[in-house]
């Protein structure tokens, strides 16, 4: 009657190790999967917040040549 639940106890114990072990696998070869793109993805980010800072100050520089323009041939 002692054994039946000692058995119980190690399997339980046991299947909890497994997933463990399984789960810790699964992190690790997503963890080394994903590595390489971080760089990549870093640069796209950095690259497209550039691109968007531009874009915000072209309209202000495009405003600005034309009212130097505008200010030229009123003279």
């Amino acid at each position: 009657m002692h054994a039946f639940p000692h058995t119980l106890i190690h399997a339980a114990r046991t299947a909890e190790l497994a997933a463990e072990a399984a789960s810790w696998r699964l992190a690790h070869e997503a963890a080394a999967a994903t590595a390489p793109a971080v760089p990549a993805l870093r640069y796209r980010l950095g690259a497209a917040l550039i691109s968007a800072g531009v874009r915000l100050l072209e309209p202000a520089q495009v405003h600005a040549h034309l009212h130097a323009r505008v200010q030229q041939r009123a003279a």
